[in-house]
């Protein structure tokens, strides 16, 4: 790692030139690859199967050992991501000539090929999809999604951009609003109990994406030991500038990977509705304005989400309510009535079951926080 000092003069050529040497792990799975590069084709689910598939197509005596040199879980939590909790963003290297290995996330998770290409494989049904990204396209993973990343040049450099799911809602919020593709993807990947939908953008080499990833490898790569206390905010802010441009530059270049039905389709435009209506939707109208009855829609709703339409309403109500307790001077009767609320007893009990405490002490709380 630099210094804070050493890594604010750093140019995009530097930082590029500290992410291309093979790390000692690296070298130990290109060695294997190397040796037998037909057991890389396809994806295993562990290091077991892979010295199966390498053991049954190698011609070359290569002795490989009973650990992987690599990580190679099937399952990757926030916690094993993140060193410290407060961060919601991140950046990680991907491993090159790591087999390719599905895994399943707890987080989002973007890969971008920042230089080079590298193979993207999502768990379609029964079958294994392949998507090649080429250099400056990216992909972005839902959690819960069985997938796998093989990148096979020594120069190439394969980025992860991880966000916490947990807090992507509240983070990153202003992407939701939007009304494209990428936010209809967020919305779905928030509130659907399962996506196996993957988002490709073919960017080309785009410059200026290439520029904003950089400077999160220079962020979360090469200043994390002195992190300054801005670092997490200037990493959202990285990561709405590489949203933002794409949206601008490239959303004619957008491409599902994945499987998704009709019914799952509808689901984001659904979801927006309630919540660009929050204030005087009901069942009745939602259901009135999708054509749909009221009893099929409460199920669609439940099935789809895990949730009930009053739970997803005042779920929205109530994150309203606590911005504008945070950001405003309003007293609780109007707030209350700014969110849809008449009965102001109703709105106290919703708020303290949905943040553990009083609306007056939600704002106490974060106005001590604020000094």
């Amino acid at each position: 790692y630099t210094t804070e000092k050493e890594n604010m003069s750093m140019n995009h050529e530097e930082i590029e030139e500290m992410l291309i040497p093979l790390r000692d792990y690296e070298k130990s799975c290109r060695e294997i690859y190397l040796a037998n590069p037909e057991a890389f084709r396809n994806v295993v689910w562990n290091w077991e199967e892979f010295k199966e598939r390498f053991r049954a197509t190698d011609h070359s005596g290569y002795a490989l050992g009973e650990e992987p040199p690599v990580f190679m879980g099937n399952l990757l939590t926030e916690q094993d991501c993140f060193e410290n909790e407060s961060i919601e963003a991140t950046v990680i290297l991907h491993d090159r000539y790591a087999p390719p290995f599905y895994h399943n996330l707890k987080f989002i998770k973007i890969v971008y090929a920042l230089r080079g290409g590298c193979r993207f494989f999502v768990q379609d049904k029964t079958q294994d999809r392949e998507t090649v990204l080429n250099e400056g396209d990216f992909v972005i993973i839902p959690p819960e999604m069985n997938q796998a990343v093989f990148t096979g040049e020594e120069d190439a450099v394969t980025v992860n951009i991880i966000l916490k799911r947990s807090t992507f809602g509240d983070s990153f919020y202003s992407l939701l609003l939007e009304n494209d593709s990428i936010s209809d993807f967020f919305w779905q990947m928030l509130y659907s109990k399962g996506s196996n939908r993957a988002l490709v953008v073919r960017c080309g080499k785009d410059e200026r994406l290439r520029s904003i990833v950089l400077d999160m490898c220079g962020e979360g790569l090469f200043c994390r030991k002195g992190a300054p206390a801005g670092g997490n905010l200037m990493m959202k802010g990285y990561v709405m500038l590489l949203f933002g441009w794409t949206l601008k530059a490239h959303q004619q270049k957008m491409e599902d990977v994945g499987s998704i039905s009709a019914s799952e389709a509808v689901l984001p435009v659904m979801i927006r509705y309630i919540r660009e209506n929050y204030t005087t939707v009901t069942l009745t109208s939602v259901a009135k304005h999708f054509g749909k009855s009221e009893g099929y829609l409460s199920r669609y709703i439940r099935r789809e989400t895990g949730k009930t339409f009053r739970f997803l309403l005042k779920e929205f109500r109530m994150k309203q309510a606590a911005n504008m307790i945070e950001n405003s001077t309003c007293n609780m009767e109007e707030v209350a009535e700014a969110i849809g609320y008449s009965d102001i007893s109703c709105f106290y009990r919703n708020f303290k079951e949905s943040f553990g405490c009083t609306p007056q002490q939600y704002r106490n709380k974060r106005n001590r926080v604020s000094l």
